[in-house]
């Protein structure tokens, strides 16, 4: 089997990195001799962090950038949203890609939020109109374990959003609210207009990634309190990002120096590799990396406080799952945690992560919105998740089997069933 994935630019963000090398792990489970294609932005950069990567099948290829006419088109509809309900463009994969697409099984469409406007109008265009693009070269495409949404098919874009994914041969969704989004469009839509296309309810492919052994102890803080790790990205300030940064290092502070817990910073998405060297192209303003430098400026020698570099998603599962209790931003990091059955709060800025914690916990409690984000939020948030952790611990060890078992089920599409 040869398989294209679309919605990979680079391992920067260690998030995409798990979502590809689980869904590699996934269908080798049930093609062993899988083949795949794996646009890059950073090909040597993406060599360097997986250097088993051309053992499993994966080959870096040349990956295509949005357009000035798809950010023209953006702008344009935002003026006069009514061009939302027009054919919207298709964007053509590069010429390199043609050889490739004539002997693929098929294009799966993974990165988790693509399908969503968590990244604006113009990323979610690219990504539907690439997926037309490669469908016009006869390779059948598949949501693979993404969110969608959520969007009202009454608005012009809801309508064309449904119509567009009519180009999926099938679509497989990580969590209910994204399905209920999806059922709800289509009973919104009038017959010749369905989408005519069902979406089955997975679960991440990253609740699959194995993790990677490393060597924790020069980066364990001192103390022997519980260990909290904590991942904080820029998408999650809110306001002035300076004023919250000094009112974050002196809330840290305050848990350590009171021996309330021990505090290990986990970057996620980095332009840096292990040894901190810059490889990926990353907007610092993208650059969690970026952000715990400033943070860690103004706390000083904080004793009981330390940083993990930049490793691989596997590594930096391990290193998660060595902690007490997990906070993060980026959703893959807190999936990392769940998936090691470590008690964990969401910092969500989207619906993705009150879906993912809906459905697996059973309710929204360890999720914190972007909108009543505040240190002394935070603070409340760590002493509730500490409170509830031996029965969320005692959920997760129950459920993870199962969610790892519905991660699966998405080979369904491919043919396969699961393990």
């Amino acid at each position: 089997m040869k398989l294209l994935i679309l919605g990979h630019h680079s391992l920067a963000n260690r998030g995409c990195e798990a979502l590809l090398r689980s869904t590699v792990a996934m269908v080798r489970t049930r093609y062993p001799d899988a083949q795949f294609l794996v646009p890059s932005l950073a090909a040597d950069a993406d060599h360097l962090q997986w250097p088993q990567a051309p053992e499993h099948g994966v080959t870096f290829i040349e990956a295509r950038h949005s357009t000035v006419r798809l950010r023209a088109w953006a702008r344009a509809c935002r003026l006069m949203p009514s061009l939302l309900g027009w054919p919207w463009p298709t964007v053509s994969p590069p010429a390199g890609w043609r050889e490739h697409l004539r002997g693929c099984d098929a294009a799966l469409a993974i990165g988790g939020d693509n399908f969503t406007l968590d990244y604006g109008l113009e990323s979610l265009a690219f990504h539907v109109g690439l997926a037309q693009g490669v469908r016009q070269y006869g390779c059948p495409t598949v949501l693979w374990g993404a969110s969608l949404g959520p969007f009202d098919a009454r608005t012009p874009l809801g309508m064309a959003i449904a119509r567009n994914l009519a180009i999926f041969k099938a679509i497989t969704l990580r969590e209910s609210m994204s399905l209920e989004g999806w059922q709800a469009m289509a009973d919104e839509l009038r017959p010749g207009q369905q989408a005519g296309v069902s979406a089955q309810l997975v679960a991440d492919p990253a609740f699959t990634l194995q993790p990677e052994p490393v060597d924790l102890s020069p980066y364990s803080p001192k103390g022997s309190a519980p260990l909290l790790g904590l991942n904080l990205s820029p998408l999650t300030v809110p306001g002035p990002r300076g004023a919250w940064l000094d009112e974050v290092a002196g809330l840290l502070r305050q848990w350590c120096e009171s021996n309330k817990v021990r505090v290990l910073l986990v970057p996620h998405v980095s332009s840096r590799n292990g040894f901190g060297t810059s490889v990926h192209h990353l907007p610092a303003s993208s650059d969690d990396d970026v952000l715990l430098d400033d943070l860690q400026a103004r706390m000083g020698d904080v004793s009981g406080l330390s940083r993990l570099p930049p490793w691989n998603a596997p590594a930096l599962k391990f290193a998660i799952a060595s902690c007490d209790f997990f906070i993060g931003a980026r959703t893959h990091s807190v999936i990392a945690a769940l998936s090691s059955r470590v008690p964990s709060v969401a910092l969500a800025y989207s619906l993705k992560a009150r879906g993912i914690h809906r459905d697996l916990l059973g309710d929204e409690e360890g999720v914190l919105p972007l909108a009543h984000l505040s240190t002394r939020a935070l603070d409340g948030a760590l002493t509730a998740l500490m409170s509830r952790a031996p029965a969320e611990r005692q959920t997760l060890n129950e459920r993870i089997p199962l969610w790892q078992r519905r991660a699966l089920e998405s080979l369904q599409v491919l043919g396969g069933s699961p393990a």
